[in-house]
C-alpha cells in the first residue's frame, strides 16, 4: 500500500466514523430516555401521565417561562423541567409540545416578556448574591398550558417534586368535557369543606364540587359520584337518612368521617362528650359500626403545654394517634407513610360478618395501643411522668382498625319501613321508587375522625393527600393517586467493605497509566510495521 492509498484509506475511516456520529446524534435526539434510581420511580411518567397524554384527540401546548442562571435550589430547575416536558412529549404521539422561553435573558428577552404577560405569568422576586451582595431579582418560574382554546396556569413552579401530577391533572381537566361530581352533606353542623383551602383547590381541579343541604334540595343528585358526611354535629332527620341510604342502593359511594367523641373545654377537666349524629342504626344494618370509645396509641402526636416555670414544652398526646399502619394493597393510599388522627374511636369488623361485604381495613394503630370507654378525661397533663407500670396498662391492647372500607351489594335499612316524611310544612313526599337492595355495588369508607382533613388545624401534608386520594378513591379515580402519593426517596448506598475499597483505590492508580502503555505501545507497534511495509515496496 503506497502513500496515496493510505492517506485514502484514512479518509474513508474518518469518513465512517463521522457518520456513525451524526447517526447516533439522529437517533438520540428522536429517543428520549432517562435512567430513574429512585426507589419508587419518582422522577419517571406514571403510567396514567402516558394514558392521558397518549390519547389526546388534539394539540395542546405549553409554554413554559424559566429564567436561566439562576442561584441553588433553581439553578437545575430549568433542566428538569425541559426533562420531563420532553418526556410528555415521547408519550403523546405527536399531540404534545412545549417552548422554553427565558424572558430574562440576553436574547429573546423582550419576547418572552411579552409572552409571559400574554398568558397572566407574572414574575416572582428571588433573593440572590452577586459579587457578594444580596440582591433581589425578578425571575420566572411559571408555565401555561393551552388546548382547545381554553388555558390552565401553573404560575409558580419551585421544584419539580409535584410537577407530574399538577401537569398531568391539568392536562386531564382540560381534555375532559366533563367532570365527576363530588357532594359534602351540610346542614347538621358538618365541616364546611370550602374553608379547606388546599383540599378544596386539589379537588376542584378535578371533580365538581358542591354542597349537599338537604333541607333546602330535598334530593342527593343521581349522578353524584360520591357523598361525603363529614363530622355533623347534630342529629340527622330520619328522612334525610333515608335519601342517603337509598342513594347507596343506586350504587353510590359515601365517606363517613364521624366523630363519636369530642372534647368539651367548658370545665377544668377536659372531658369528652358523645356526639349523637342519629347514623348509629342505619349504619349498624350495614354492618358498619364505630365503636364509643376513644383509642390512645404510643405512637402519636405532640403538643404545646406550658412547664411549671412557664416556658412552653411538647409532650406526646397518645390520643393524638400517628397512623403509620396504612393498607398498601390499596393503591389510592400507597406511600402515603403516616395519617395523624385526632381523638379517633376503633371500628368493629365484626359486625360485617354475614352481611355478604368486602371488609379492608385501612388504618390500624401500632401494636402500643389502648382505649378510654364510658367516661372520657382528655387532659394533657395525665400522661406526664408516667411509670413504666402505669405506661404498660394504658397501652396494653392489641392494634386497633380506626378506618375501614366496605364494598358490596348493600340491604336498605328502611327495607320494609314506610318513608319516613319530612317535617317541614308543605313539603312533597318522596316520589321515587324505594329500593330495598343495591341496584349495583358500592363503596363505604369509615373513619373515626372527621377532623384529620381539618386545614384550621394545620395538618400535615400527608394527611391533606390522604384526604385527597380517599376522594379519588372512592370516585374510581385512583390513576391521580399514584401520582400524588410518590415520594423522592432514593436507594440507600450500601457501606463499602474494606477489601472493596482496596482494590478500587489499586485499581485508579494503576489502571489508567497501565492504559496508556498498551495503547501507546499498540500505536508504537503498528505504525513500525506500516513504516516497514512502505520500505519493502
Amino acid at each position: 500500500m503506497n502513500r496515496k492509498d493510505l492517506k485514502k484509506d484514512t479518509l474513508i475511516k474518518l469518513a465512517i466514523i463521522i457518520g456513525i456520529i451524526i447517526a447516533v446524534n439522529i437517533i438520540a435526539s428522536r429517543i428520549f430516555t432517562r435512567v430513574d434510581l429512585t426507589k419508587n420511580k419518582s422522577y419517571t411518567l406514571s403510567p396514567v401521565s402516558k394514558e392521558i397524554v397518549g390519547n389526546l384527540q388534539d394539540q395542546i401546548v405549553i409554554k413554559a417561562f424559566f429564567s436561566d442562571n439562576l442561584p441553588a435550589p433553581y439553578n437545575t430547575l430549568r433542566r428538569q423541567v425541559q426533562d420531563i416536558l420532553s418526556d410528555y412529549k415521547s408519550y403523546s404521539n405527536g399531540n404534545l409540545n412545549f417552548e422554553i422561553y427565558n424572558p430574562t435573558g440576553e436574547e429573546g428577552g423582550d419576547e418572552g416578556q411579552k409572552e409571559a404577560q400574554k398568558y397572566g405569568i407574572q414574575p416572582v422576586q428571588i433573593q440572590v448574591i452577586d459579587n457578594d451582595k444580596l440582591e433581589v431579582k425578578n425571575t420566572y418560574l411559571g408555565m401555561a398550558i393551552l388546548y382547545q382554546g381554553k388555558q390552565e396556569l401553573l404560575p409558580v413552579i419551585q421544584s419539580t417534586a409535584n410537577l407530574e401530577y399538577d401537569l398531568t391533572s391539568t392536562i386531564k381537566k382540560l381534555s375532559t368535557e366533563k367532570k365527576k361530581k363530588v357532594g359534602f352533606l351540610a346542614g347538621n353542623g358538618e365541616y364546611d369543606y370550602t374553608k379547606f383551602p388546599n383540599i378544596n383547590n386539589i379537588l376542584s381541579a378535578q371533580y365538581e364540587l358542591s354542597k349537599i343541604d338537604l333541607n333546602s334540595t330535598r334530593n342527593i343528585p343521581s349522578d353524584l359520584t360520591t357523598l361525603v358526611v363529614m363530622g355533623p354535629k347534630g342529629e340527622i332527620p330520619e328522612w334525610q337518612k333515608f335519601l342517603i341510604d337509598q342513594y347507596i342502593m343506586q350504587g353510590g359511594n359515601v365517606a363517613f368521617l364521624l366523630n363519636k367523641v369530642v372534647p368539651n373545654f367548658q370545665q377544668q377537666i377536659v372531658i369528652g362528650d358523645i356526639v349523637k349524629t342519629n347514623l348509629d342504626d342505619m349504619l349498624a344494618s350495614y354492618g358498619i359500626v364505630l365503636n364509643n370509645d376513644l383509642v390512645r396509641d404510643a405512637q402519636c402526636s405532640q403538643v404545646q403545654v406550658q412547664s411549671q416555670i412557664g416556658i412552653p414544652i411538647s409532650i406526646n398526646y397518645p390520643y393524638f394517634p400517628n397512623v403509620s399502619n396504612i393498607n398498601q394493597e390499596i393503591s389510592a393510599f400507597k406511600n402515603i407513610k403516616s395519617v395523624i388522627l385526632s381523638f379517633v374511636s376503633s371500628v368493629d369488623l365484626n359486625a360485617a360478618e354475614g352481611k355478604g361485604l368486602k371488609v379492608t381495613p385501612l388504618l390500624t394503630t401500632s401494636d402500643k395501643s389502648g382505649k378510654a370507654e364510658g367516661f372520657f378525661i382528655l387532659n394533657v397533663e395525665q400522661f406526664q411522668n408516667l411509670t413504666k407500670n402505669a405506661f404498660d396498662s394504658l397501652f396494653n391492647s392489641r392494634p386497633m382498625v380506626v378506618s375501614a372500607v366496605y364494598e358490596g351489594n348493600f340491604s336498605s335499612f328502611y327495607n320494609g319501613k314506610p318513608i319516613p316524611k319530612d317535617t317541614a310544612q308543605g313539603v312533597k313526599e318522596f316520589q321515587g321508587t324505594q329500593l330495598s337492595a343495591s341496584q349495583k355495588p358500592s363503596k363505604v369508607l369509615l373513619v373515626g375522625d372527621a377532623e384529620f382533613g381539618n386545614e384550621e388545624q394545620r395538618p400535615p401534608k400527608d394527611n391533606i393527600t390522604f384526604f385527597v386520594n380517599m376522594i379519588d378513591y372512592l370516585s374510581d379515580d385512583e390513576g391521580l393517586t399514584q401520582i400524588r402519593s410518590k415520594d423522592a426517596s432514593e436507594a440507600p448506598i450500601e457501606e463499602t467493605s474494606d477489601s472493596t475499597k482496596k482494590f478500587i483505590k489499586y485499581f485508579n492508580l494503576i489502571f489508567p497509566p497501565l492504559s496508556v502503555l498498551v495503547v501507546g505501545f499498540y500505536v508504537w507497534n503498528r505504525r513500525k510495521n506500516k513504516k516497514k511495509l512502505l520500505q519493502s515496496k
